[in-house]
């Protein structure tokens, strides 16, 4: 016989046997879903684990994409100047509009059946159609190639001749009266430059032609002080209140044939900036100049591996059609043959379009990377005053009136005291007096370097 807490006890177990049955059949089914589910995870990480091992296998073992590079060739057809009968020492830029030939596109019959717009928007026009027809490792762009106008420099090889030039007076700062390292533009060179200013305003307005959409110049000041003439202050049909953009870039390699001229040592990073403010620098350009060195020069062929990696780091990073380039006659010599166009000879303030295909190619570069300057002893060099020409020197031309010459004089720098002028030395007739520029550190001239056999391209896809 059950007493009282039995009794009480069970009457509670009721309820209680109610709850366990509910708990434990809860209990089974979680446990039955989670058996359902590591019965189903398992076999599912192990057909994963066999399909995904072979594809992530031969991912890691994928080659890394193959190197590509740069090739360049100009277009012919287009301008005069391309073509091998045209004497480049009678050819006049802003007579012969630039050298644009006067013919029809095949794009034309879309774009101007009845020829109503001008030769230079149809051009463009066709342009921008080849750009667009082509594959994505080809691209067309038009280079406007610059000389600087006449500088100090060029006056002075004149006024000597240029053998006592090159082998006496390119290795001096100036002649006591003119300085000529990193010369600066004679009235010659700003009325030239002024000149250029014009033909572009002249052809924007008429031709109704695009103006560049990127600008790169030497950091040589001549080069910096002919760009600025030119391109500042220009004006759009559309809105010739407001001066079009002109923000140009600095390039180190875009300089003339590093010698042992002063002429073609620049000036440190601080002096460029006072002389351009609004310029910008590409980056990691040095204060002073790591190139220049006295007595040697550099060899052709390095200059034009330079030219070609100028070329290979401006596509790489610009996208843009129309490209300006502001430098010299030695480095636009370079740069045409990089190019593959005919030598073409440019006086001091003129200018040359060239339209170029390029296309980027899957493989090792042929071209050796460029990693600086190879140089050569300079050979000629006079330890002594050579004479004075024997005839007159030819007369400078005329210098027109430059309004509103804004270019800014040259800064004197201290410690800098310009070699005595020799007894025998003629004086610059043409040539303006100007304070000498900032002086150069210059490091001692180090044995030839070599450039490494190690190609490498630069694709711009």
């Amino acid at each position: 016989m059950e007493d009282q807490e039995s009794l009480l006890g069970r009457h509670e177990n009721k309820h209680l046997g109610a709850n366990t049955i509910a708990s434990a059949y809860m209990y089974k089914l979680r446990r039955r879903k989670g058996w359902l589910r590591i019965s189903l995870i398992i076999p599912c990480l192990f057909l994963a684990t066999v399909v995904l091992s072979p594809l992530f296998t031969t991912m890691m073992s994928r080659p890394a994409s193959k190197p590509r590079y740069l090739e360049y060739k100009t277009v012919v057809g287009y301008f005069k100047q391309d073509d091998q009968n045209v004497d480049a020492k009678l050819f006049d830029y802003a007579a012969e509009n630039f050298g644009l030939i006067d013919r029809e596109y095949d794009t034309d019959k879309d774009f101007d059946p009845e020829r109503k717009l001008t030769q230079w928007q149809r051009f463009e026009h066709h342009v921008h159609t080849l750009n667009r027809q082509t594959p994505l490792n080809v691209q067309y762009k038009l280079l406007y190639l610059s000389r600087h106008g006449e500088g100090y420099h060029n006056i002075a090889e004149t006024t000597y001749g240029t053998p006592a030039w090159n082998c006496y007076w390119s290795l001096k700062d100036g002649n006591g009266t003119t300085t000529w390292a990193d010369s600066h533009l004679a009235p010659t060179g700003i009325a030239q430059a002024l000149i250029a200013h014009d033909f572009w305003q002249n052809l924007l307005n008429t031709q109704k032609t695009s103006p560049p959409q990127s600008f790169y110049t030497s950091p040589l000041t001549r080069c910096l002080q002919t760009s600025t003439l030119t391109f500042t202050n220009l004006t759009l049909p559309t809105s010739p209140s407001t001066p079009m953009p002109f923000t140009p870039t600095i390039k180190e390699l875009l300089r003339e044939g590093i010698s042992a001229h002063t002429c073609d040592r620049r000036s440190t990073k601080t002096y460029i900036r006072t002389q351009a403010p609004t310029f910008l620098f590409e980056p990691s350009f040095p204060e002073t100049d790591p190139y220049w060195r006295p007595l040697v020069s550099e060899i052709p062929d390095s200059q034009d591996q330079r030219s070609r990696a100028l070329l290979d780091d401006i596509f790489a990073h610009d996208n843009s059609t129309f490209i300006s380039f502001s430098t010299h006659s030695g480095e636009i010599n370079s740069l045409l043959r990089v190019l593959r166009h005919r030598s073409f000879w440019l006086p001091t303030g003129a200018m040359i379009p060239v339209l170029v295909k390029i296309e980027s190619v899957e493989g090792e570069s042929p071209w050796p990377k460029y990693e600086g300057p190879v140089y050569r002893p300079e050979e000629n060099v006079c330890e002594d005053v050579p004479p004075p020409l024997e005839t007159p020197a030819p007369e400078t031309a005329p210098v027109p009136e430059v309004p509103n010459n804004e270019v800014p004089a040259p800064a004197p720098v201290d410690d800098i005291s310009p070699p005595p002028p020799p007894p025998a030395a003629p004086v610059l007739e043409s040539a303006e007096i100007v304070p000498p520029v900032e002086n150069i550190p210059t490091p001692p001239p180090p044995g030839l370097e070599e450039v490494k056999e190690d190609g490498n391209g630069a694709p711009f896809v």
